[in-house]
């Protein structure tokens, strides 16, 4: 299997891969260089693979690196994290996927309707299954929870990976209401069974700045002033298609006008 090795540098993170006459499946988009005999493979998708990648939020093309060489993971200013899998399923963020070796398979799984809505974690998340590495990117350094049918709650969206095996769901803190007001908690997650779950409590300060300028400027949003007069969308697209056709039919009558001169 590859050799897989995260370094830090000038406070960016990028991954190393070294092949010698194997394969690596890369997210499209994701390499920085290669260096060595390898060959580059983009495969076409089928159809159910598609329709997976769509729903997963990764892309549906992943190119395939074979031989022998290094291959470079783009700098990212996130966290990288290598997940080693021994014949394991494991369930991570949607997007998080960056690389990993041939015998790993990049599926999907889907949540409960209610869990995925106000879990934080969305309706469709990846799929990870086999034996070998599986790089993802995360939003800072990485806690590793052993479950033995043990619960594991979680307020927020901070776990990055978990077994299969394990149960998921969300669920209020408290059973009353006074509870949940005087509790200080809402809506958590909880984590139920044997397995391991993979947490990112605590984010990286690139995360952190980016979550901060981003709270910021929808601040911002909410105290501008809205437009007084905004025509409703209907009406604008019936403008569109009223000035498109009298364009058409402008260009109708000038034509034929040149054409019986």
């Amino acid at each position: 299997m590859a050799e897989f090795k995260i370094h830090s540098q000038n406070d960016v993170q990028y991954v190393e891969i070294f092949i010698t006459d194997e394969g690596l499946v890369v997210e499209a988009g994701l390499m920085h260089y290669y260096q060595g005999d390898i060959q580059v493979k983009n495969p076409m998708p089928g159809t159910g693979k598609f329709f997976k990648s769509r729903l997963s939020g990764e892309k549906v093309f992943r190119p395939e690196y074979h031989g022998t060489g290094k291959l470079v993971l783009e700098p990212s200013l996130n966290d990288y994290f290598a997940l080693e899998l021994q014949d394991e399923s494991y369930i991570i963020d949607k997007g998080a996927f960056c690389a990993a070796d041939m015998g790993i398979t990049v599926d999907i799984a889907v949540n409960k309707a209610m869990t995925g809505m106000l879990s934080g974690e969305g309706m469709v998340q990846t799929l990870v299954k086999g034996t070998g590495t599986v790089i993802m990117e995360v939003p800072g350094p990485v806690e590793k929870i052993q479950l033995d049918n043990d619960t594991l709650v979680v307020d927020g969206d901070f776990t990055v990976a978990r077994s299969q095996s394990l149960s998921f769901q969300t669920q209020k803190l408290t059973s009353s209401i006074i509870g949940t007001m005087t509790s200080g908690e809402g809506w958590v997650n909880v984590v139920h069974g044997t397995g391991t779950v993979f947490l990112s409590p605590v984010k990286n300060k690139h995360a952190l700045l980016k979550e901060h300028i981003e709270s910021l400027l929808s601040q911002q949003n909410k105290t501008q002033p809205k437009s007084k007069f905004q025509l409703p969308g209907c009406l604008v697209n019936l403008l569109t298609i009223m000035v498109i056709s009298f364009f058409v039919y402008f260009l109708f009558i000038y034509y034929f006008s040149q054409l019986y001169q």
